[in-house]
């Protein structure tokens, strides 16, 4: 080749040199600021969202009666029972072990990816990590998510470290038996954890096969299978549990995950859940999390989605061949947002259904972008790039602080547990510390989020109703019935959270009026909490439905 023909690397840019000469060093400071931040915007009190409390309250149940947890994935519930049985329920150290999951996925994230990627692209990551408020809000709640985070980073350490190391043959070595158990046992872990889970052992094994380790492939197959039935069996021995409920399925298949009657999705649907979800994840919540958009911009950006497809196109196909570490990223992430993108309800609409890929998809992003800055024709855009990142994290820092409240941080630690909740949840969660001092353990209560409540009534029982089971009286008062309810709570709880706006959640209001307009006497007030967003608590006098009946 001549020398006019010869290929010039691209120098490093003399940022990259800077921190590589700093690495550690800038870690454990970003690990600090981290560690601060997570303290700073701690919230010691249950979400309003219900499942981080239904996490504990499975845990709970586990304990009291043995009812094991199945819905949502095992795993993180067990885990909370382990603690409850521990130290209690406390929600303070419940918490703490988020934090503890947390600092340890950071810790690890670091490691795994460490000398395999620019250190742009790792502290930029590392960076938005230690300053969003939206990431740092799942170090003090009892999500799976943290959980979950850490299973998979050191899946991803797994397979780093087994890139250059050659498959064997059919007789496999103790390191590759080792390995092989490992990864299984990860992927069976992360799929207890969360159902989207199972994507992990896909991108595992698609990746080997890729690489033509095709060995390697079967033998993960065999042992996930070979463990994940042999914790089923015992499951099915030790708790009387069948394979599976179905009920979370059921959910992901239906048009209206609230009202089966509309049938299931078809092909149709699901590409347009696809489209859908990938505009609200992709435009609205990523780039909220970066700092790009505030909270208040609800709408999507289709242009945005688009531009971050092709990037990740870029980096998919570039990476392949130039780098086996990104390419297994892409791989895992092509699969793990693929499935939640094709299964998830438009509706649900929730950021944290992608935080767990959330590092992921910003150290692949940012590294495709630093690659393209490398080829001739673009260099113009390294700086562009650079100029663009520390933007995100002065906004991203910058948005967060806003959303920052220390002296409802302090009031939580104090013992004020209302204090931060707005109005109409105040008088809700008075009303479940009201029927755990004044009702027995005998006495029903229905309400709308029954899990939140029960935390805040001290373990008391409440029993949940999120939709309609009827619109005819006499058959709600049967189901009401049979069920032994004899109370129920009516909230003020807000459509629109952070405003007061007038709408309410009002599936019990409907219910109730129902009730009320051909049996005005079933229902007597016994407590109410609140003046313009109150809580009532109704006693039911169930009435002779046949002799009212004959009577009219």
């Amino acid at each position: 080749m001549s020398k006019k023909n010869k290929k010039i690397p691209t120098p490093p840019l003399k940022l990259e040199v800077w921190l590589t000469e700093r690495s550690n060093m800038l870690f454990y400071i970003l690990l600090a600021v981290y560690i601060l931040f997570s303290f700073l915007y701690f919230n010691v009190k249950p979400s309003i969202a219900g499942d981080d409390s239904a996490y504990i309250v499975r845990a709970i149940k586990f304990i009291e009666s043995g009812r094991f947890p199945i819905y949502q994935g095992p795993i993180y519930p067990l885990f909370l029972s382990l603690i409850i049985a521990i130290a209690g329920m406390n929600l303070l150290v419940l918490k703490i072990s988020s934090l503890a999951f947390m600092v340890g996925f950071i810790m690890l994230f670091y490691r795994t990816f460490r000398g395999k990627i620019s250190y742009i692209s790792l502290f930029y990551t590392i960076g938005v990590l230690s300053i969003s408020h939206l990431f740092l809000y799942f170090s003090s709640q009892t999500y799976s998510e943290a959980l979950f985070l850490f299973l998979q980073t050191i899946l991803f350490y797994l397979i780093f470290k087994s890139v250059t190391r050659r498959e064997g043959g059919w007789l496999p070595d103790k390191k590759e038996i080792i390995f092989v158990v490992l990864v299984s046992l990860l992927c069976v872990l992360l799929f207890l954890t969360r159902t989207i889970g199972f994507g992990a052992l896909l991108a595992v094994l698609v990746f080997f096969m890729v690489e033509r380790k095709f060995k390697r492939a079967i033998f993960v197959a065999v042992v996930f299978v070979t463990l994940l039935g042999a914790f089923f069996a015992l499951r099915s021995v030790a708790w009387d549990v069948p394979l599976s409920s179905g009920e979370q399925s059921s959910q992901l298949m239906s048009k209206n995950p609230y009202d089966q009657s509309e049938g299931n999705e078809d092909f149709i649907g699901f590409v347009n859940r696809f489209k859908d979800n990938s505009h609200l994840y992709l435009s609205k919540h990523l780039m909220r999390i970066v700092g790009f958009r505030s909270a208040l911009e609800t709408h999507v950006k289709p242009p945005i989605t688009l531009v971050l497809y092709l990037i990740f196109l870029f980096g998919f196909f570039r990476f392949a061949r130039k780098n086996k570490y990104l390419f297994f990223t892409s791989v895992y992430l092509a699969i793990m947002l693929g499935i939640t993108f094709f299964s998830l309800q438009k509706r649900w609409d929730q950021y944290r259904l992608i935080v767990p890929f959330l590092p992921l998809m910003l150290i692949f992003l940012v590294e495709s972008l630093v690659y393209i800055g490398k080829i001739k024709q673009f260099q113009f855009l390294r700086k562009a790039l650079l100029a663009v990142l520390i933007l995100s994290l002065a906004l991203a820092l910058g948005r967060g602080a806003k959303s920052m409240d220390i002296p409802v941080l302090a009031k939580n630690l104090k013992g004020d547990m209302l204090a931060g909740y707005t109005p109409d949840w105040v008088s809700y969660l008075q009303m479940a510390e009201y029927c755990h001092k004044n009702l027995s353990e005998q006495q029903i209560v229905a309400c709308r989020k029954p899990d939140l409540a029960r935390i805040y009534g001290k373990g008391k029982k409440f029993y949940g109703i999120y939709r309609m089971p009827s619109d005819d009286p006499d058959e709600l008062l049967q189901y009401f019935k049979e069920r032994n309810i004899t109370h129920i709570i009516m909230g003020s709880l807000r459509k629109y959270p952070p405003k007061y706006t007038g709408q309410t959640i009002n599936a019990i209001q409907r219910i109730l009026a129902i009730i009320v307009k051909k049996y005005p006497q079933t229902l007597k007030q016994i407590k109410k909490f609140g003046n313009q967003e109150p809580t009532y608590l109704f006693e039911i006098n169930y009435p002779d439905i046949n002799t009212e009946t004959n009577k009219q």
